[in-house]
């Protein structure tokens, strides 16, 4: 019995092991296809600190009979694996999606080795983590012998400097010469402390003890500290301001405290006029207690907004889109530019022709296949078609004063005539028809739509932005050369005078930056019209084709009684402002009403 006993726990000992390291079953279409591990750069377990990235290099040897060819459709990248095609938590911009790698790069051919690069970016969270993953050929087949794991540790950040009573104060000298001098009159958190994600307002104020007028500034801070009211991940705030001598620079903003608790210090930094006065602030955080973690099944990959509704933070697209907008050009074959912002470069068929100042006229005119630019110092004729795209600041403001665009029902007697970003005049190859194309950053083009009125709700505009948003994003391409027209039968944009009449709308697209509608993990297409009659229509039933599950007919009890206006699919945009106004109800409800099965993603 005892030999039995002793047999039978080997057994089990052997069965448990093999269990532990059983490779995840795949089926390999294709022989040819075959890897074998040969190492990565670090070993197990690879430490990160929480929220920092680290770069792992893993190499594979190439030992089937075809060529691993990262140029062609059937690269090889890796897949997350148990469960497989899973949303890693790791998960960085450089991945193709959040659960596939990279590429391996170049040609690798038989007997060859090359390069798998892996970004990892550590969750908050403390602990040990295996992230599982198996090669494949993209579209055709699992790579024999490519399954392969990573062990990785993440431990507490460091804290960054010791923690000093009050905010630290370094200036780049003052320059008599140049004319450049700074005086620190207000800066009003000189620490900070709270819970992990408390928001902070800070209100600063410098005077300009110079002789020369500052034209521009900017002010940064360290990521850890990153809110979304903020310009990009970097940069809080941006602008073309002029501050005469003896004048102020007086602004207000907002950051957030690191989400875990400990000692930091956070990192400002003020840029007068690119580098003629640079002041860096350090101030001290304490944070008292960790922020709020959220357990959805995926730890790590949510955050909680300010209504209590879940919205999934993944972070996939990495940095901020574009928006291509076309808007039809004035009848006459000519058009006006000019910048109040920045310095605008000049390029024809790609090509820089020159640099177009600030504040300076330029006039564009076409006729018999070529393009004329005159503007400031420069004259050119191409039959290629112009682009002028802002030197420094991806949202720099310019307008087009002969572009007569009216809205009365927005702004009685004003011309919507200014815009953000780059702007193309060309002639299209089908129609023949002369645009204005607006090329833009995403949260840009949301701020200059009008489809809103000032009653609405914050709650109803957020949910009407982040479908706005959303049909945006997946309309890209939609044309030859522009991904939306800039008028109702897309949506109606009017650019930087409609951002300056609806102030509501431009805070809630602070509110919902980046967030866009996903279904199984898909961005996807989210009409909405005026109103219903009681209930909404699929998207089969109006325009045919194959059933959208996310867009079948809801009730929209608002509507009872009323007649249709529009095409019946998706957000009715009455029924949704009075549920927010009458019931409360919030933005993420909102939008998971009207769009059936869907999560609401804080996509950049």
């Amino acid at each position: 019995m005892k030999k039995i006993f002793f047999l039978s726990l080997i057994l089990s000992l052997f069965t448990i092991g093999s269990v532990l390291a059983a490779e995840p079953t795949v089926k390999v279409k294709d022989n040819a296809y075959s890897a074998k591990f040969v190492s990565q750069n670090e070993a197990d377990p690879i430490v990160i600190e929480a929220g920092a990235t680290k770069n792992i290099v893993i190499k594979f040897k190439n030992v089937g009979s075809i060529n691993w060819d990262g140029s062609k459709s059937h690269f090889i990248s890796a897949y997350t694996m148990e469960p497989r095609e899973r949303k890693s938590v790791f998960f960085t911009s450089n991945w193709l999606s959040s659960n596939q790698t990279g590429k391996i790069g170049g040609v690798v051919k038989p007997g060859q080795t090359g390069e798998l690069s892996i970004n990892l970016k550590a969750p908050e969270k403390i602990g040990e983590y295996i992230e599982k993953f198996y090669l494949a050929a993209e579209n055709y087949s699992w790579v024999q012998n490519g399954y392969f794991f990573l062990k990785i540790k993440v431990v507490p950040a460091k804290i960054l400097v010791k923690k000093d009573s009050e905010a630290v104060v370094t200036t780049t000298p003052s320059n008599s010469a140049t004319g450049y001098a700074i005086n620190k009159q207000i800066w009003t958190k000189k620490t900070a402390s709270g819970v992990g994600g408390e928001v902070i307002k800070v209100v600063m104020a410098w005077q300009n003890k110079g002789k020369n007028t500052w034209a521009k500034y900017q002010l940064t801070g360290s990521s850890n500290i990153y809110d979304s009211s903020w310009a990009n991940k970097d940069t809080i705030l941006s602008e073309n301001q002029e501050v005469l001598a003896e004048n102020f620079l007086r602004k207000e903003f907002y950051f957030k405290l690191p989400n875990k608790q400990g000692e930091y210090v956070a990192e400002f930094v003020l840029n007068i006029d690119e580098g003629k006065i640079k002041e860096t602030m350090l101030v001290p955080l304490t944070v008292t207690a960790d922020g709020t973690e959220v357990q959805t099944g995926e730890i790590e990959n949510s955050v909680i907004n300010n209504s209590g509704n879940q919205v999934i933070n993944s972070l996939r697209l990495g940095e901020e889109p574009r928006m291509r907008v076309g808007l039809v050009a004035p009848e006459s074959n000519f058009i006006q530019f000019r910048s109040y912002e920045d310095d605008y470069k000049v390029l024809s068929g790609g090509e820089e022709k020159g640099i177009l100042p600030t504040r300076k006229f330029a006039v564009i005119k076409y006729e018999d296949g070529k393009y004329n630019f005159k503007g400031g110092d420069l004259e050119f004729i191409s039959t290629n078609y112009i682009r002028l795209e802002p030197v420094n600041n991806p949202r720099a403001v310019f307008s087009v004063p002969n572009l007569i665009r009216t809205a009365k029902w927005v702004g009685p007697g004003v011309d919507f005539d200014t815009y953000r970003g780059a702007m193309e005049y060309r002639r299209g190859e089908v129609d023949k028809k002369l645009y204005v194309v607006n090329d833009l950053l995403l949260e840009d083009y949301v701020r200059g739509m009008a489809e809103n009125s000032l009653s609405a709700s914050q709650e109803f505009l957020k949910a009407n932005l982040i479908a706005a948003r959303t049909y945006a994003y997946v309309s890209r391409g939609k044309y030859p050369f522009f991904d939306v027209v800039g008028n109702t039968y897309d949506q109606l944009y009017l650019g930087v005078n409609a951002e300056k009449i609806l102030t509501n709308v431009q805070e809630a697209t602070t509110a919902s930056q980046g967030m866009m509608v996903t279904y199984d993990g898909e961005v996807v297409v989210t009409p909405y019209f005026g109103n219903s009659s009681g209930t909404t229509k699929s998207w089969k039933s109006a325009w045919g084709g194959s059933n959208k599950p996310w867009l079948v007919p809801v009730i929209c009890e608002y509507d009872k009684g009323k007649r249709m206006n529009g095409h019946g699919v998706g957000m009715s945009q009455l029924d949704a402002y009075n549920r927010a106004k009458t019931e409360g109800i919030n933005f993420v409800e909102l939008l998971k009403h009207y769009y059936t099965g869907v999560e609401i993603e804080k996509l950049y």
